[in-house]
């Protein structure tokens, strides 16, 4: 249960506030004087205080001060009567979260409230990924869902083998962070690892690039060069975007699999290798074997395993981990101080569904991260693809865009009362866990909303 701290030197006010706040499901104590704060805080930490500006022992703002010297203290609601511009701009400036000004409405302070313990809520989150991105910073794979987790494990169990391994897996994905990590917790890992895009090197020079060539074997060719497989012996070659191979080197690549021997272009003679084979394609080859563009032979030979990677929008419990790591990896290179992702813009980037990936999202926060005139990358630095994303999201959804916000926040609602309701099999005490709200409030939502 949330703990509110009111502090007011109105009495009939905060019994007023108490009762309400009781009836809403928090824990709520009143103070009527500022002498206390520091102590009750200490003694039993609030999650929100909401404090009056013009307390009759000491300046509110100076209560203020002394709370906010503590980075995980609570979240503070100013109470004020004046509705005095400067009071308030200088209270926000100072750390407080929001004001409302006196008298207002119960529902207006409650939505304050809420709003304040979902930023608090985002910040806890925030430190808990922090700490973990710290555990895992010396790797170049994070992650803590479940879907990353069971690719993880897939990783570690075939790394300990010199099984050949296909890696599927759309654009901007991370499989050469995956075949990187197989080689680096493989027995093979102090010998070479030799990645190699096979989307990038033109036809005609293939076959000299994987399997080198004698000096004079084709024009421009002035000197002996090893190929890509005597390069990789005793280690890994990772053959990124295999498909993208012409059939002919596919049935050399075949029988240099077949009998660990490479002839170089020009040579009249093999050369035993030893090579441990990756490879990663970003379209099915099964599709491409049928469609006769890659060889059925070889997908075979090669399919010994594969590992599917997920696509970013399936690991939503990752993407405030890389984007805090990308935000981190972006202040190095850009000489930047940015500590972090406000809980608005971090709304957008979990609404979006990150088409690149996590090449995308890397490329958007680096951007973001040099564009911002804040200490935090904030919704406007986002680019306009990820804004118009999410108002066509909402608009796909069945918002009207001409509602009203009171209908536009009864049907918000709606949607979220009945998702949790079905991710908790119908149990109303699990759904209400789910929303953050006690049993009662979701009681009433319920009965507002005609939710039976």
């Amino acid at each position: 249960m949330k703990k509110i701290l009111i502090v007011d030197d109105n009495s009939d006010l905060c019994e007023v506030l108490s009762d309400m706040l009781t009836d809403a499901g928090y824990q709520v104590k009143s103070l009527h004087c500022g002498a206390n704060v520091l102590k009750e805080a200490r003694k039993n930490p609030p999650d929100i205080v909401l404090l009056d500006v013009g307390l009759p022992d000491i300046d509110g703002r100076k209560v203020l001060e002394e709370l906010k010297k503590n980075d995980n203290g609570p979240m503070v609601i100013m109470l004020t009567a004046s509705g005095d511009i400067k009071t308030v701009v200088g209270s926000m400036k100072m750390g407080a979260f929001d004001y409302v000004i006196k008298p207002f409405l119960n529902e207006e302070l409650l939505m304050v409230i809420e709003k304040a313990l979902e930023n608090r809520d985002l910040k806890d989150e925030m430190n808990y990924l922090r700490s973990e991105l710290a555990k895992t910073s010396s790797d170049k794979m994070i992650g803590t869902s479940s879907v990353f987790q069971q690719m993880l494990k897939k990783i570690r169990t075939i790394a300990q083998t010199n099984m050949t391994v296909v890696i599927h897996g759309e654009s901007g994905v991370g499989k050469e962070l995956v075949a990187d990590m197989i080689h680096r917790e493989s027995p093979r890992s102090g010998k070479p690892y030799i990645p190699v895009d096979c989307g990038a090197i033109p036809e005609n020079l293939v076959e000299s690039e994987l399997f080198g060539h004698k000096k004079g074997a084709f024009t421009g060719a002035s000197a002996d060069r090893k190929g890509k497989f005597e390069q990789a012996h005793g280690g890994t070659l990772f053959l990124d975007e295999v498909t993208n191979l012409p059939l002919a080197t596919q049935a050399k690549l075949l029988r240099v699999l077949e009998d660990q021997k490479v002839w170089c272009l020009g040579g009249n003679k093999a050369v035993e290798v030893d090579v441990r084979i990756i490879v990663a394609t970003n379209i099915d080859i099964a599709t491409a074997v049928k469609h006769k563009t890659f060889r059925d032979d070889l997908f075979h030979r090669l399919n010994e395993f594969n590992i599917l990677v997920p696509p970013l929008r399936e690991r939503e419990e990752d993407i405030a981990l890389i984007a805090n790591h990308f935000v981190k990896k972006a202040n190095e290179e850009l000489n930047k101080n940015v500590k972090g992702i406000t809980s608005e813009a971090f709304k957008r980037i979990l609404e979006y569904r990150w088409p690149g990936n996590i090449r995308e999202l890397k490329n958007v926060i680096k951007m973001a991260t040099l564009s911002t005139e804040s200490d935090h990358i904030t919704a406007s630095d986002l680019p306009l693809s990820i804004l118009e994303h999410q108002a066509d999201h909402k608009n796909a959804e069945g918002l009207n865009p001409e509602m009203s916000l009171e209908d536009l926040v009864s049907n918000l609602e709606m949607k979220l009362i009945r998702n949790a309701l079905s991710r908790a099999g119908g149990n109303k005490v699990k759904a209400a866990a789910l929303l953050r709200l006690d049993r009662k409030s979701l009681y009433r939502k319920m009965d507002k909303l005609g939710i039976s």
